[in-house]
């Protein structure tokens, strides 16, 4: 049997104003994206092939699916037109659609059903004609069934139509407070209603009230609390002091100090209020934002192309005076080379970088010092987009475990200089680490120019310092 599964922009016209960019198969409901149920249904009820057909694009979809081998089955994408009905899309699949018996699950919709009943036997058996129909959609069967049988019961599943951001809010809320099995995607706890995926740091003094989902790369700072009955997406930080409970927040949000989400889906800026329908755009990005999706190297192109021309700038500033200090205080002793392996940006892409250290008093050795010359190696990495000019404390491969996890977080990029150099109030490992968050979610090409310098010049004057 094979599926093919037929959703137009017509389908889902009330979601994308909410939720401009994103491809509605893709939207994550609980800790998975809707295509994935639509994919598991189609394997449990026996099928070995899915087709993705739509009117509207479906480039998302397809990076994200890509040819189906994660979940063993053929996955393939096809377009139709806007007027096409369902037998004209069939006519237009007619070649996918002739070989054996088809599920045609038609319009945006998510099929329930329960683990403990067997769905390709009764698939395998039922006549061809509609199964469920609503009035958001369909799923139908053609074709002749496979075995021969009497169907008796009704059918082991049902439809949930998502037509508001108010039934698409239900339906994960549902999901989480009701019934996770078989729907929800398994976490790394122990513990019943609590699914934590992977790189998931909680402060000290943080609490999580069950039940709760949360997904891979998450910050949890101090003093926040997270639930009950909260649905956290991947790349998300929860800042110090903050509530989120009986809320949704979407992939790369970011929720600032002392705000409470309580009853409500946050998606980068944008707080929805799923009972009404009303979005607000915060305007204050100190309490909600999106987090920015690093590309080229780590970086932005035109963000790299700023770091690049920042570092090769400090190399011909300092490129003289490295020459003259750096053997001076190698004969003294007081230079040392070392070698050190930096967590990358990706788990499993680390930089190796040369970090010398100046030791002693002394005049040279202050000079060295001020100057940022035990940095001056790392300026060429940072021009290979290696590493960045200004971002986070670049943290050793392999040195704490907890560490290790940590440099996973959004907004996480060794460099040169980091954006807590740039401040004067950091006053521990803590503080400095909200300055990095800060700025690596409203960071911008300028402001990372003048932060660089304002880190320079910080460290020449830390020397002046008594």
């Amino acid at each position: 049997m094979k599926t093919l599964i037929v959703i137009r922009e017509a389908d889902y016209g009330w979601l994308t104003p909410l939720f401009p960019g994103v491809h509605p198969l893709v939207m994550p409901i609980c800790n998975k994206p809707f295509i994935e149920y639509l994919i598991d249904f189609s394997i449990l009820a026996g099928s070995t092939a899915v087709r993705i057909v739509s009117d509207g694009p479906l480039n998302d979809v397809e990076r994200y699916c890509e040819n189906g081998s994660r979940w063993g089955i053929d996955i393939s994408y096809a377009s139709i037109l806007v007027d096409d009905d369902l037998d004209a899309v069939m006519d237009k699949n007619a070649r996918y659609c002739s070989e054996g018996r088809m599920m045609v699950t038609s319009g945006f919709i998510f099929i329930s059903y329960e683990k403990k009943h067997e769905l390709k036997p009764f698939v395998a058996m039922a006549p061809a004609g509609t199964l469920l129909r609503g009035s958001t959609g369909s799923l139908l069967l053609t074709g002749t069934p496979e075995n021969v049988g009497e169907v008796r019961e009704p059918a082991p599943c049902s439809l949930v139509e998502l037509d508001s951001i108010g039934s698409y809010y239900r339906l994960s809320t549902e999901i989480l407070n009701e019934r996770p099995s078989p729907y929800v995607l398994p976490g790394y706890s122990n513990e019943p209603d609590c699914h934590i995926g992977r790189n998931v740091v909680t402060s000290k003094g943080a609490e999580i009230i069950k039940p709760v989902i949360i997904g891979n790369n998450v910050q949890i700072m101090k003093g926040a609390v997270v639930g009950p009955f909260a649905v956290i997406g991947s790349n998300v930080i929860v800042d110090r002091e903050s509530t989120v409970s009986n809320s949704m927040l979407l992939d790369n949000t970011y929720i600032g100090e002392n705000l409470d989400i309580v009853g409500r889906i946050a998606y980068g800026n944008i707080l929805i209020d799923p009972a009404s329908g009303v979005s607000i755009a915060m305007e204050d990005r100190h309490l909600l934002s999106g987090m920015k999706r690093d590309g080229i190297f780590g970086l932005g192109l035109f963000r790299y192309l700023f770091h690049a021309a920042v570092s090769l700038l400090f190399i011909l500033l300092l490129f003289i005076p490295y020459l003259l200090l750096a053997p001076l205080l190698k004969i003294q002793g007081k230079w040392k080379n070392r070698t050190m392996t930096f967590q990358g940006v990706q788990q499993g892409k680390n930089v190796i970088v040369v970090r010398p250290s100046i030791a002693g008093e002394g005049v040279l050795s202050g000079l060295a010092r001020s100057l940022s010359l035990d940095r001056f190696a790392m300026l060429f990495s940072a021009l290979s987009g290696r590493v960045a000019v200004i971002g986070s404390f670049p943290v050793e491969a392999g040195r704490h475990q907890e560490a290790a996890t940590s440099v996973l977080m959004p907004g996480y990029r060794p460099a040169v200089f980091s954006y807590a150099e740039a401040e004067d109030w950091p006053v521990n490992a803590e503080d400095s680490s909200i300055v990095e968050r800060y700025y690596a979610v409203h960071g911008s090409p300028v402001q990372d120019m003048v932060l660089t310098v304002k880190a320079f010049l910080n460290r020449i004057h830390a020397q002046d310092q008594p």
